[in-house]
């Protein structure tokens, strides 16, 4: 069974090598090493939120909070993991009562699918924002739900 919850931010370095690994997994260069993830850990204003297989970490969403809006950071489901709503289920603890904003490559296009199903929409796009490989940014958008 599938365990969705926020991290209670208590094991900061074993935490950030285990997100390390689930992003080694999805993308061919994590985006963050070891040492970004522990820092964001440690922002009081990240909020993570873990999918967790038998105390296993799967999946993982990260975002950052403010009075009035929130913005997506991360998130990334294991390969093996995707296809079974995990992504969605991580979602479900983003703020219902701000905006949501959030980046993604212009070339993903199952996250771009997989956000406008989550109401996103596109607001601008970041030229050459990417790098190995140099890619455009998508900047997208979800209203608040109240």
């Amino acid at each position: 069974m599938i365990e969705i919850k926020k991290d209670e931010k208590k094991q900061v370095a074993d935490l950030a090598e285990q997100i390390y690994q689930v992003l080694k997994d999805v993308y061919a260069a994590s985006p963050w090493n070891v040492e970004q993830i522990e820092k964001d850990l440690q922002n009081p204003l990240s909020v993570y939120v873990l999918a967790l297989e038998a105390q296993n970490l799967i999946g993982f969403l990260a975002f950052q909070e403010s009075d009035f809006e929130a913005e997506v950071l991360q998130i990334a489901v294991k390969k093996a993991y995707q296809g079974q709503k995990i992504a969605t289920a991580l979602f479900e603890h983003l703020p219902i009562d701000k905006e949501i904003f959030l980046e993604v490559r212009e070339s993903n296009k199952a996250a771009l699918l997989f956000y406008q199903k989550e109401k996103f929409i596109e607001i601008a796009r970041r030229k050459n924002y990417y790098h190995e490989p140099v890619e455009n940014a998508i900047v997208m958008k979800r209203e608040n739900n109240e």
